[in-house]
């Protein structure tokens, strides 16, 4: 009877520490997912400006470089152009910080999983 109370108590403080250890794996994890978050943001909004800043100038540009012009037209085209690949640039960027949602708590999944396997194999 004692001895089944002593090993309660043992179990327990594992289970707790276990339990604390887990916590303190998935607040770094989230930290770290918060970090990628922002860099998320961060890339989005700066493609977001620049997109509206070069549309902005650029058009102004061609207004004034080629109103008269034959080349009205070949103009536009390059600049609709580079609008394209700026976009695609940050298009990019953000497709590569959001594949990386996939590792998002990975370590705390794992430990669960083996956690849960483990107390499996002991039952």
């Amino acid at each position: 009877m004692i001895a089944d109370m002593i090993a309660l108590r043992l179990a327990g403080r594992a289970l707790f520490s276990q339990v604390t250890l887990h916590g303190q794996l998935a607040q770094i994890e989230w930290a770290e997912e918060k970090i990628r978050l922002q860099k998320m943001f961060v890339s989005a909004l700066l493609g977001f400006v620049c997109l509206l800043c070069v549309m902005l100038f650029s058009g102004v540009l061609v207004l004034l470089l080629s109103w008269s012009t034959d080349y009205r037209i070949p103009v536009l085209v390059l600049i609709i152009a580079s609008y394209g690949v700026g976009v695609g640039m940050a298009w990019k960027r953000f497709q590569y910080y959001f594949s990386q949602s996939d590792q998002t708590f990975a370590a705390t999944r794992n430990e669960l999983a083996a956690d849960a396997a483990l107390f499996k194999s002991s039952l």
